[in-house]
């Protein structure tokens, strides 16, 4: 259930209970406070920040125009003016008000101006989350930068860069390291525990004291008994992994590890 927090800025007592009492009716709302003028507006939002504003304009000591004129950019709730002078409708709108209610207004206008506003805040909140999400996801391709993305082969006096993500898997071979791509292989001059820690755990799995596979370009795999699972990668080759690696890769595919 949402909690719209909502502050009610009238200086007739009959307005504000008015308006009280239909917000009170909806159990999404959550009245923070009610105030007779602008300037207690003003003071009870920097104490309580609010979602939402029923604004009347003309009052005393600051009109409802001065209290939005004193927000900053991104910190003003949305405001619904509640008057019943109708000149000021205009100015409303030029200042991205949410509705503009008239007294007198009947209960359903001003549900109608509720769900309006309501439509509002779950827009802003939903591109707020989604803000979030992406500053994960940039979190994490953050941290993936830091894994090598390319390696570098020298070979018969070429120099060959073969990117990470087109290595199907890699296998060793004594001091050495044969990296599997579709077209071909590369022989690099490394052990498996050292490129073990340049590539990203998340991407490259070590299923065997010999092999790592890279998890993008695994087609099929399958538990194959005797505590052994059968990785069929995207060039067709398959893999066996150890018999010590089990427990990890079953948890890692999420299959049970009893022999069948």
């Amino acid at each position: 259930m949402k909690n719209i927090r909502t502050l009610v800025v009238d200086d007739e007592p009959a307005a504000r209970s008015r308006i009280l009492r239909l917000l009170n009716a909806d159990p999404e709302i959550r009245v923070v406070a009610e105030c007779r003028n602008g300037q207690e507006a003003l003071t009870t939002i920097q104490q309580e920040p609010v979602d939402l504003l029923y604004l009347d304009v003309q009052m005393p000591q600051l009109s409802g125009f001065d209290v939005v004129r004193k927000f900053g950019p991104g910190q003003s709730p949305f405001v619904v003016f509640v008057t019943a002078h109708d000149q000021y409708a205009t100015k409303a709108f030029d200042v991205h008000a949410v509705d503009y209610l008239l007294k007198p207004y009947d209960d359903e206008r001003f549900y109608t101006s509720l769900a309006r506003a309501k439509d509002f805040i779950e827009m802003r909140e939903n591109k707020r989350l989604t803000g979030r999400l992406m500053d994960l996801v940039q979190d994490h391709l953050n941290t993936r930068r830091e894994y090598t993305q390319v390696i570098v082969i020298k070979e018969k006096g070429r120099e060959y860069r073969v990117p990470v993500k087109d290595i199907l898997f890699i296998r060793a071979e004594g001091n050495y390291l044969i990296l599997q791509t579709k077209p071909r292989h590369y022989l690099l001059r490394m052990t498996m525990n050292m490129v073990e820690t340049d590539l990203d755990p998340a991407v490259f799995v070590r299923v065997h004291r010999s092999y790592m596979v890279n998890m993008a370009h695994v087609r099929n795999s399958r538990y194959s008994g005797n505590n052994e699972f059968l990785f069929t990668m995207s060039n067709g080759q398959h893999v066996l992994s150890g018999r010590s690696y089990k427990e990890h890769i079953a948890k890692l595919l999420s299959r049970p590890t009893t022999d069948q």
